[in-house]
């Protein structure tokens, strides 16, 4: 019995699902050896050259950064959309959006993505227990351990997070891959920023980028099965009738 275009159309698409579902989890297993990678060669004191040298090369003198005070505070003003103050803020408008659309499966989702990425950031910190740089004046003086950067891995799983969920209601792939390229974009200021203030090595940074981006994953994940079973992203205005 021949296959009709229908069913030949619906087995390529359920062929390309399972490729992006391979896909995906095989970036999560990546992203989770290479974290574990940076943990084990900040152990053994692998890294303590390079980062070392790249904090110094963003340095005139260890108490003074490169750049004009007026740069250091763009910068400082830059790190604070990875605190908890603001992540936090950002979190409780997403979610409110979302439960106002009546997305509540959504809705849960950023407390989720949110509630998992501060327990996997405590617990990953108590594991380390990397003490902060000392090799340079920090601009910002932090509290708590070096390892991973909290600001990096809540900044990668929320934006990123964020950014799919946005994604998933616009009309168009030039949006969508916009929206998602924004919260990586906004992922990778933080990131740097902490390292120009002083406060995180750089393995700090990208160990927390790689750690919030796994769960960024797995939270995008959930997305899309939420999606086969018929959950929508907030959809947007249809004026074709008004046409």
């Amino acid at each position: 019995m021949p296959i009709t275009p229908w069913l030949r159309a619906r087995r390529e698409a359920l062929r390309a699902r399972d490729l992006r579902l391979v896909a995906v989890l095989l970036a999560i297993g990546v992203l989770a050896l290479v974290f574990l990678a940076i943990g084990e060669a900040i152990s053994d004191g692998e890294t303590d050259r390079i980062d070392r040298w790249l904090l110094l090369a963003l340095r005139n003198s260890p108490a003074d950064p490169i750049g004009p005070p007026s740069f250091e505070a763009a910068v400082m003003h830059l790190s604070a959309l990875g605190s908890g103050a603001v992540t936090g803020l950002v979190v409780l408008i997403a979610t409110g959006v979302f439960a106002l659309a009546g997305r509540w499966r959504y809705a849960l989702l950023m407390i989720a993505c949110a509630g998992g990425t501060l327990v996997g950031m405590s617990l990953l910190k108590d594991l380390y227990s990397r003490a902060r740089p000392t090799i340079v004046v920090a601009i910002d003086p932090p509290g708590g351990l070096s390892f991973p950067s909290g600001h990096s891995m809540i900044s990668a799983a929320l934006y990123l997070t964020l950014g799919v969920l946005i994604a998933r209601a616009l009309p168009t792939r030039r949006l969508r891959v916009f929206a998602v390229a924004t919260g990586a974009f906004l992922t990778m200021l933080v990131g740097l920023s902490r390292i120009y203030l002083g406060v995180h090595y750089p393995t700090d940074v990208l160990a927390g980028w790689t750690a919030g981006a796994a769960w960024a994953l797995v939270c995008g994940l959930v997305v899309q099965l939420l999606g086969r079973r018929g959950v929508q992203a907030v959809p947007m205005p249809d004026t074709s009738a008004e046409r």
